[in-house]
Order: structure tokens, then sequence, then C-alpha cells
């Protein structure tokens, strides 16, 4: 089941004014980068259709998981729907459910039907969105008292392409979930931005958990292209500064640094992420 909104942008390229022709792929992708969940949707439906694009299913699912993880019910429907068919994807009922009762929850009558139709014992840990913590995180490491950090994350990563469990592993560790956790090098709140951190990555509140956090992940992004996905540069180069990592052409030879790298890699599990 889907919306397809795109073949109305389509619809004016037949414009015959070049000054008043505008590419519509390019128009919806550039409002799909801003954070519209329409645009998001419309151009993960001209993926995975190839409308007016090559079809890729790829993207079709990155930007899928974009706007579903932003709270569009239609994406976490058409999500469901591509994993139940094999469209594109390798069919997976267990984890089309998972996403089916995502948009249920939030009302969708069409995700309630299918549900009554599946197996809803049929269970996964998977949620192919990378953005999207695991349920290590959801259930066991963060319980109630710091779902809502959890929430601001998914919301975050799916903007930056950054692994969730990354941004949450950092987390833990420099905060524990403390939103207002302060260090004696006047590292504050839950990634522990230093105010000139903070002001190269536009935070003008540090203490407000969102701006904070989306500060922390920006850097971090920044550091992962900087090292090519080596997540053990970036994570040195968040602690002791890039200009370190620089200098001794990899982790400093700081106690600090060292364990700090170690004990995220551990918590992470993975020594690589992929940059865009």
């Amino acid at each position: 089941m889907h919306f397809f909104l795109l073949p109305i942008l389509l619809a004016f390229s037949q414009i015959s004014s070049i000054h008043a022709y505008e590419d519509p792929i390019l128009k919806v992708t550039k409002q799909a980068h801003q954070g519209n969940l329409i645009a998001q949707l419309e151009l993960a439906n001209a993926y995975e259709h190839g409308q007016g694009i090559k079809k890729d299913s790829d993207k079709a699912i990155k930007w899928y998981c974009r706007a579903a993880t932003h709270g569009s019910v239609d994406a976490q429907r058409d999500l469901a729907w591509m994993l139940l068919n094999a469209r594109g994807i390798e069919k997976n009922e267990a984890l089309a459910i998972r996403w089916f009762k995502i948009a249920a929850k939030s009302g969708d009558q069409y995700s309630k039907k299918m549900l009554i139709k599946l197996d809803t014992s049929n269970r996964t840990t998977e949620f192919i969105c990378k953005y999207i913590p695991i349920a290590y995180w959801e259930s066991k490491k963060c319980k109630k008292s710091c779902q809502n950090i959890v929430e601001i994350v998914n919301k975050i990563s799916a903007d930056y392409d950054i692994d969730a469990q990354l941004i949450l592993s950092v987390i833990q560790y420099e905060s524990n979930f403390n939103t207002k956790a302060q260090s004696n090098k006047n590292a504050r709140g839950l990634m522990q931005l230093i105010p000139a951190t903070a002001k190269r990555f536009g935070v003008k509140d540090v203490w407000d958990p969102e701006q904070n956090i989306k500060g922390g992940t920006r850097y971090l992004n920044w550091l992962l292209k900087q090292y090519d996905g080596n997540v053990i540069f970036a994570l040195a180069g968040y602690n002791a500064g890039e200009n370190a990592v620089q200098k001794y052409k990899g982790v400093p030879p700081y106690k600090e640094t060292r364990h700090y790298v170690k004990r995220i890699i551990k918590l992470y599990g993975k020594d690589y992420h992929p940059v865009n």
C-alpha cells in the first residue's frame, strides 16, 4: 500500500519555459535533505519504483528509514510492505511485523489489519534501519528513565547517517545518560561538550539534551569523515582532539584516551562505520 505523491511533481517537467522548470527529483531531494517528511517519503517511493530516477532499493530503504524514524506512519508501513513482499530486498516477515506494529501503534488501520493476518509470534531483534538502537539499548541498557534520550538519538542519528548505537555508546561512557553531567574540565551534558566544541557545532544551549546530542553527533560525524570511518580514530579525536590524533598518527599515548576508546569500542562492538 503506497501513496504516490511524486507524479504530481513530475507533471511540472512538462513546463516549456526554461525559467519555470525545476527538476522535480532535484527539488524533492533537496527538500528531503532539509528534513521534509513528505519529500523523504516521495524520494523513497521514487527509488523503490524507479519513478523519474534509477531504481535503488538501498536508497529507498535509507529514505524510508529516515522518514519512519521521524514518525512517518506511511514510511513505517511501506518498509513493512517491502520486507513482507521482498520488494527489492530479501523477504523478512518477522521484521515486517515489527514495522507493522510500530505503524499500528501510531493508529494506522491497514497495519492493524495486517497484524491480524500475520503470525505475530514471529519475532526478531533486527530493525533494518541502522540508525535505530537494537533491543539491547531499548530494553536492557537504557530503561524507562532514559527512553526519551533514546528517542532523541533515533531522530538525530537518522539525520546524520550515524548508527544510533555508536551515539548511545558515547553517551553511556561520557555522561551515563545524565543530562546535567559536568566534568572538572567544564565538559557539559550528555555527550560532554566543552564550550569551544559546543560553539563550533552550533549548540546555543548546552543543557538542552537535543541540542547537546546534535552538536556531539555533528562532531562525531565530522571525525568519522576525517578518518574514513575509522571509529577508533574518531573516538580518540572526540576525547583528545583531532590535533592529537594527527600528531601521533593514531590514538594518542594518553592513558585516559586509550581507556576511553577501549571502553566505547567494547560497548559499540565495531571499529568501522560507513561514511557518506
